[in-house]
């Protein structure tokens, strides 16, 4: 299992540490609290605390640069990590409780979305994000 493979199925699956339990990311092949090589991928419900969100308004990506401005926040989960993801556009300033989700974009990568608390977390009424990331 990868990150990759569970957000095909839109799902978030993050690194744990069958020796400490660490939750960690971006994954490594060793886990960064006590070492151990021992890591097993784990599905996470996502809970976080959107922390600080920027929005970009310059890209040398040319996808990105087509569609800017993009914004894109930084959440702590709950389990412990704090990630980047792009943000749903009804997500709340910080500080604010987010859920972090996974899809695969349209390169067929994995990447992260915020999306508010409550909130299904279905791409439908936020057509950037639809069209960034597979059906």
């Amino acid at each position: 299992m990868t990150i990759a493979l569970a957000a095909a199925d839109g799902r978030l699956s993050l690194q744990v540490c069958a020796a400490c339990g660490a939750v960690q990311y971006p994954p490594r092949e060793c886990c960064h609290v006590c070492l151990s090589e021992t890591l097993e991928w784990r599905e996470q419900d996502g809970a976080a605390e959107l922390m600080a969100v920027t929005t970009l308004h310059h890209s040398y990506d040319p996808y990105f640069r087509a569609r800017l401005p993009w914004s894109i926040g930084l959440a702590r989960l709950d389990a412990g990590p704090s990630v980047i993801a792009h943000l749903h556009g009804r997500c709340p300033p910080p500080p604010a409780r987010v859920q972090i989700g996974a899809r695969l974009d349209r390169a067929g990568r994995a990447v992260l979305i915020a999306f508010p608390s409550g909130h299904a977390r279905t791409l439908t009424d936020d057509p950037r994000l639809l069209e960034l990331c597979l059906p």
